[in-house]
């Protein structure tokens, strides 16, 4: 992901859980069902885990042009290629693209 779209999925996790912890704390003052509330706790427990997953390392695989790869971390698709191309690139090798680990792209 890029750093736009890290920070577009922050926002958005940050106004779920926003608008969670107000519902949970309407429920709490009304006697609600019990499954409803825990519904909401475990839903406000998954875009917290989320929104914490868009800030840490990821292995990106680093393609090169004419073949070959090697891994690096980074938060970000813009950072994973600036570490890469400073790691790697010289008059031998020469970064084609990154990606994350858990993906393949089509032009791989």
């Amino acid at each position: 992901m890029t750093k736009d779209q890290i920070a577009l999925m922050a926002h958005n996790y940050k106004q779920r859980i926003k608008a969670l912890d107000l519902a949970i704390s309407k429920l709490n003052h009304a006697l609600i069902n019990a499954t409803d509330q825990f519904t909401l706790e475990i839903m406000r427990a998954e875009y917290s885990d989320k929104l914490h997953s868009l800030n840490i390392d990821k292995e990106y695989k680093i393609a090169f042009e004419g073949g070959g790869w090697n891994t690096t971390r980074a938060t970000n698709d813009e950072d994973a290629l600036k570490f890469a191309k400073a790691e790697f690139d010289s008059e031998h090798t020469k970064v084609k693209t990154v990606f994350l680990s858990e993906s393949i792209p089509n032009n791989f």
